[in-house]
């Protein structure tokens, strides 16, 4: 009987991130399996801060590690796009008419959760922001006087705040309007996404679901309900974007210029780290950010310090041996001079040494690590050092620990 795949869907709305969301991406793919995407720009792809390629990107949609969900026009129209007033709705025929491709592909799987490439419907934010403001006369106030007060740029996300006030000019309630409207669509994106968590990586968005859920009528944000009706629950997400957040700080710490996340995805560490993930939000999901006491770096490098590489460290070889080891090296040593015959007959030349090394080097390293003369594999979670391009030795293993105890920059 085969353990079933390990799954930990994300989900980030990535374009209104910008650059640094794009740049954010490669650590996002790692932690995910698998990341979805809310209408990908294939613009930001090719930007100085993106480490993954646009062909690359396709690759990971063909694979299912990433999954897109997008408005059909913006996954088929092209003249739309590049008609679009954001520079970043421009279509690149490479990305996204593959994008195109992949979602007729995937017309025929009848699951839903199963394609990779998803369209959403139209939207329908504009008008549930309206009968919203019209239900909710108190909780419009509220937001009338948070949008003008100086707290306003504390509490909503800047792309929310600048639509809110083009949008309504001088009048508070379409300010309102259009804040609730995007409110509608976040949570709309997620809910199509079919995500355990989204990634929630500036403190203003947790700021703003926050305070959409403690309105008395609150827009279908996924996963959140009202304070009042739940207690503790409506917090869960909040404490599992904090989690997310701290898994990105932990891969930005430990990465380095040999990062290459081609190499990562899709490999058992790869695996390794979603299911670790997964179990820390589950642990949150029961307990709480604050009772489970979490700390991502932390975890990390308790699990590294408690590990380490079976067998003796060089600085071990003074030891007394037992005799049964001493007999096995020399018996081993004997065997090995007997039958090189340029060590034997005379003085041995610089290609009789090379031949040694090549020739006796492995059978010899196993023996000796047999009779504990040379450490053995690292014991210990084996995907940081993927992740950082490195080999886990007794020099990397502590250079790695201090890297996690850096605080975040």
């Amino acid at each position: 009987m085969t353990s079933s795949p390990v799954r930990f869907a994300t989900f980030c709305h990535i374009s209104e991130l910008g650059a640094p969301g794009y740049g954010e991406l490669h650590r996002m793919l790692a932690a995910s399996k698998p990341l979805t995407l809310w209408a990908p720009s294939s613009a930001l792809l090719q930007g100085p801060d993106c480490r993954i390629t646009s062909a690359s990107f396709v690759e990971y949609v063909e694979k299912g590690h990433i999954r897109i969900v997008a408005r059909r026009k913006w996954l088929i129209d092209r003249e739309a796009r590049d008609a679009h007033p954001w520079a970043g709705a421009r279509w690149d025929a490479s990305v996204d008419g593959a994008i195109r491709s992949i979602m007729e592909d995937d017309l025929a799987i009848a699951d839903r959760s199963l394609r990779r490439v998803v369209a959403a419907e139209d939207e329908q934010g504009w008008e549930f922001a309206e009968a919203a403001v019209e239900g909710d006369r108190e909780g419009t106030l509220e937001w009338e006087r948070l949008l003008a007060s100086g707290e306003a740029e504390q509490v909503i996300p800047p792309g929310t705040l600048e639509t809110a006030r083009r949008f309504g000019g001088d009048d508070p309630r379409r300010q309102v309007v259009a804040v609730l409207r995007d409110a509608y669509n976040h949570g709309y994106a997620v809910r199509e996404s079919d995500a355990d968590i989204p990634f929630l990586m500036r403190r203003i968005d947790r700021e703003f679901i926050t305070r959409i859920a403690s309105m008395s009528c609150p827009p279908p944000v996924p996963h959140l309900t009202h304070p009042a009706q739940t207690g503790g629950e409506a917090r869960v997400p909040l404490d599992l974007a904090e989690i997310t957040g701290q898994l990105l700080d932990v891969l930005r710490s430990i990465e380095t210029s040999r990062t290459d996340i081609r190499k990562f995805i899709g490999t058992q560490d790869h695996t390794t780290l979603v299911a670790w993930t997964a179990a820390i939000c589950e642990r949150v999901k029961s307990q709480g950010v604050a009772a489970a006491n979490v700390d991502v770096a932390r975890e990390l490098a308790e699990q590294l310090a408690q590990a380490g590489f079976p067998g003796l460290a060089l600085s071990e070889l003074g030891r007394h041996w037992t005799a049964g080891e001493a007999t096995s090296a020399a018996v081993a040593s004997l065997g090995y001079w007997l039958t090189l015959s340029p060590f034997a007959m005379g003085t041995p030349g610089i290609n009789d040494i090379l031949g040694l090394l090549t020739a006796a080097f492995p059978v010899g390293r196993g023996l000796c690590k047999r009779v504990g003369l040379v450490p053995g594999h690292f014991d210990g979670p084996q995907w940081p050092f993927l992740y950082a391009g490195k080999k886990a030795t007794r020099w990397s293993v502590p250079a790695l620990l201090a890297e996690l105890q850096e605080p975040p920059g």
